[in-house]
């Protein structure tokens, strides 16, 4: 049984808007077991407000490889950072959600001059089912990834203090799959983390193999 069912993580129409916008899109689902605090916990409920998904952002300066932006929030475990992420808000569209979370988080805006960041392609989206041993419900959720360029003279300031955004770092794109090692195992120091860590790792792991297959 889903929690809601205003919460369709993937619109199908919307997909289809986005397949055509972007060509054709890989849709990976997954299915997770989770108990509390996740999706239930102050800082780690995902579905809060009424989100049924999330877009992520793979930002980077002109060469991917180089480099991409990853973040920490300020009640994050020690060394848990990971790439930025924004929930899709009740009656918002995927790519409304992309330019304001990329605004409200490092103040640039989305668009298609020099000093504005660009969206360079969608790379596919992540659907879960999580069922909650806790609460006997499951829960659909997606996170929909997207490439972007930033700036050359860009200046990452945080405008939003809510998103308790604790600092900023990049690695080389070949790193990501140590990351999402990394946050699948931040349950063995942080117990309470564990599940989050687990979900969060999915993403990494579906980004390094979208970069990797449509990159090189």
């Amino acid at each position: 049984m889903s929690n809601a069912p205003y919460q369709v993580a993937v619109d199908d129409h919307e997909f289809g808007a986005l397949c055509t916008q972007w060509g054709a899109l890989p849709h990976v689902r997954q299915q997770l077991s989770v108990d509390e605090p996740f999706l239930t916990g102050k800082n780690q409920n995902l579905v809060s407000d009424r989100r049924r998904a999330e877009i992520c952002y793979i930002m980077h300066r002109g060469n991917v490889a180089d480099g991409v932006l990853l973040h920490i929030k300020t009640f994050y475990p020690m060394g848990a950072y990971r790439l930025p992420t924004g929930g899709i808000h009740l009656g918002e569209q995927v790519m409304e959600t992309l330019a304001r979370e990329i605004e409200e988080e490092t103040s640039m805006t989305v668009g298609s001059r020099p000093d504005q960041v660009q969206v360079q392609r969608c790379l596919g989206v992540v659907s879960y089912e999580m069922a909650h041993r806790g609460t006997g419900q499951t829960y659909p959720f997606a996170t929909y990834h997207f490439l972007v360029q930033m700036p050359r003279d860009g200046v990452i300031t945080t405008l939003d203090p809510e998103e308790h955004i604790g600092g900023w770092e990049w690695r080389k794109a070949d790193e990501l799959l140590r990351v999402a090692d990394y946050l699948e195992q931040v349950g063995r120091n942080h117990a309470t983390w564990g599940d989050w860590g687990r979900f969060r790792a999915l993403s990494h792991r579906f980004v390094a193999e979208r970069l990797t297959a449509t990159i090189g």
